[in-house]
């Protein structure tokens, strides 16, 4: 018998790096299993992992994406999770619920959900500290509204927010055809604050270096203004390195460098090297956003705000006024210098004094859901 998590791993890791901490932390207590609906993301498990369609490249991401979505493979990806869940002898399945932003893969997650609901397993929603990951297009907004609370009200047993409801309780947004005040009344006697999920083991951060890490991709409009920003000032740092991370579909310009600027395609171990930088700018998404609160790394985060998301930006300035960070909008890119200055000559940011053990308490959570199934 085992607790299962089921994942997706595309192009951002999202997920699958909280999963990671979970699933360790929960192996603790009880067997347990992950399967990633897609692919093996670039991180190491020490746990049992699945991924239904192994490893991939990003050498033509338009032909990946047509290649998932055809019949034969949705097929083939359902066939495998019911194979894995009985292998494993799965209690207690642990699913995001991001995917529901991602029409293309709802329906497929539906049949997962029924399959649990068919076998009695217990179904337990994960979710970061902000309620939905909007799709970029407007007119899907509400769908995903509906469709997570759909999701919410008829299978999930609870919900675990990874998020500590004293800074960022879950709110509700009025600019909606759906009643999304409504919808959080419906769930709130099912959801469970679970605190912030990271790497419990990472240190303080202690500088030993000067290198500055920019990990902000190149796919988006923010990210190429900010790229112009550091080629334009890096001159003024002659003793620093700016290692920038090339994210996705530009991967392949990494491995270059023009004087302190290095242009590389991924950064092994990127969470144990912040700890030694000199500073770090970067988007203000879940994941570097508690690795930045836990290392107390001084940081600039720039929330991103194309397609209208508003995840990163709230979570960003509910933020800042605690110093934990500075933050810096697309509109304000021309003072990146002057916070540049302020977070890598003396800069202490302050310590989080909310929830951090988001990974223990969800693996003791889950192991006495498991107990009681």
């Amino acid at each position: 018998m085992s607790v299962g998590f089921l994942t997706q791993y595309y192009r951002g890791l999202g997920h699958s790096q909280r999963i990671k901490f979970i699933a360790e932390k929960t192996a603790e207590y009880t067997d347990v299993v992950i399967m990633d609906q897609l692919f093996r993301p670039p991180i190491e498990y020490k746990v049992p992992h699945i991924a239904f369609l192994g490893d991939y490249t990003l050498s033509d991401i338009n032909k990946v994406f047509q290649f998932i979505q055809q019949p034969a493979m949705i097929n083939f990806r359902i066939k495998q999770f019911i194979e894995t869940i009985e292998k494993y002898k799965v209690k207690v399945l642990v699913c995001e619920g991001f995917p529901f932003c991602r029409q293309q893969f709802a329906h497929e997650y539906f049949r997962y959900l029924e399959e649990c609901k068919r076998r009695g397993i217990k179904i337990i929603i994960s979710v970061r500290d902000f309620p939905w990951d909007e799709p970029h297009h407007n007119q899907l907004q509400d769908w995903v509204l509906y469709t997570q609370n759909i999701v919410c009200k008829y299978y999930a047993d609870s919900i675990l927010v990874h998020g500590d409801k004293r800074i960022l309780p879950l709110i509700s947004d009025r600019t909606k055809q759906a009643n999304s005040v409504q919808i959080i009344k419906d769930i709130e006697h099912i959801v469970k604050y679970t605190g912030y999920v990271c790497d419990e083991d990472q240190p303080i951060h202690n500088q030993k270096d000067n290198n500055i890490y920019v990990s902000t991709g190149l796919n988006k409009d923010e990210s190429v203004l900010l790229f112009k920003k550091i080629a334009e000032i890096a001159h003024l740092y002659p003793n620093h390195k700016f290692i920038m991370p090339i994210a996705n579909k530009y991967n392949t310009m990494g491995g270059r460098r023009n004087k302190n600027i290095y242009l590389v395609e991924y950064v092994p171990e990127l969470r144990k090297k912040l700890t030694t930088c000199a500073g770090y700018i970067t988007y203000g998404g879940y994941n570097a956003t508690v690795e930045i609160l836990k290392g107390q790394i001084p940081s600039i985060l720039v929330p991103r705000q194309s397609g209208k998301k508003m995840e990163q930006f709230i979570r960003a300035f509910t933020f800042e006024p605690y110093d934990f960070y500075k933050v810096l909008t697309m509109q304000e890119f021309d003072n990146i210098k002057v916070l540049l200055d302020k977070i890598i000559y003396g800069y202490k940011p302050k310590p989080f004094k909310f929830n951090l053990e988001g990974a223990s308490n969800t693996a003791k959570f889950l192991s006495e859901i498991y107990n009681e199934s």
